[in-house]
């Protein structure tokens, strides 16, 4: 049921990273504690609890009690009465529809009425279960499916350490491998790998917006802005989905933290070694500073601007 950097480039472009993120530090000053702290900012990681849920089998695809409705008739429209005319729909477009055979119709419709539901409810997907029911399979799945679309879940397929010209694709894959690794949810949840997903792709951004988050690059953590956390912790008692989010979170948020660090170390490495860098840059020695490589997504427009050398014929 599948829907689904490197070398530096300009000295300039990496010196406006380090300088931007060096003036961050020295306007809200840096801390003294230890590293293993820079996460306080970040809600502590909950697991969620695994519900013992009964899977669809072919035994659940009963013929309903109702012969069927007019759907051409608007009147009585019955929450039953909609959604089993949503399924007739489907079963129309769909390659096994046969005008005449009302049991194959029925069982399409009772199969993508357990698909919409267990959809609806988060449920890891039963569609291998119906494999000998070709229609009851294929109705599950379009139902299924369906309220995937409705949601605007999008999925992609996903080669390990492919990139591509999508940046979002990329980081989407990235997020969805996380996703598998944390095992929060089986593989082919797309409601769950959604809902960590978003929360990963979210901790990645806040992780450059918040200062106390940058301030960790340099070995400590600075003051609280205001008191200001990442993001609340979850609830006592959440649905699960929100308890996946919650964790796609805080794994995003890690992860460009230690991009960013990674970043830093590998061009301040590159610059001691090229000719007429000794050491640090100048105003920057004895920081302990971690150097860049290539900007993360995101922090192209931090740079403050460059002030002009200063001219030694004076």
């Amino acid at each position: 049921m599948t829907r689904c950097s490197s070398a530096v480039k300009s000295l300039p472009a990496v010196m406006a990273v380090v300088m931007a993120a060096f003036v961050t530090i020295m306007l809200q000053g840096c801390g003294n504690e230890d590293d293993d702290k820079e996460q306080q900012d970040v809600t502590e990681t909950v697991t969620p609890i695994e519900q013992d849920v009964e899977r669809v089998t072919i035994e659940d695809i009963r013929p309903s009690e109702v012969v069927g409705y007019d759907c051409d008739d608007s009147s009585g429209m019955t929450p039953d009465k909609r959604f089993w005319c949503r399924g007739l729909k489907d079963w129309k477009e769909n390659n096994n529809f046969q005008a005449d055979n009302t049991s194959a119709r029925d069982e399409f419709i009772e199969s993508w009425k357990l698909g919409s539901l267990d959809a609806m409810q988060g449920r890891t997907p039963a569609i291998d279960n119906l494999q000998s029911r070709p229609i009851a399979a294929n109705g599950y799945e379009s139902g299924y499916i369906g309220v995937l679309d409705a949601q605007g879940i999008i999925e992609y397929e996903c080669t390990e350490g492919e990139e591509t010209d999508n940046e979002y694709r990329d980081r989407w894959c990235e997020a969805a491998a996380a996703y598998n690794a944390s095992r929060q949810g089986d593989p082919t949840n797309a409601i769950l790998k959604n809902s960590y997903i978003s929360g990963y792709m979210s901790g990645r951004a806040i992780a450059l917006t918040l200062p106390t988050s940058m301030e960790s690059l340099f070995g400590g953590d600075g003051p609280k802005d205001a008191g200001k956390s990442a993001i609340d912790e979850p609830e006592p008692g959440s649905p699960k989905a929100i308890l996946v989010f919650h964790r796609g979170f805080t794994d995003g948020f890690q992860a460009m933290i230690d991009t960013v660090r990674e970043s830093v170390n590998q061009v301040m490495e590159q610059m001691q070694n090229m000719p007429g860098m000794d050491g640090m840059p100048p105003g920057m020695d004895g920081m302990g500073m971690p150097g860049m490589g290539d900007m993360p997504p995101g922090m192209e427009h931090m740079m403050p601007p460059m002030p002009e050398p200063a001219d030694s014929g004076e």
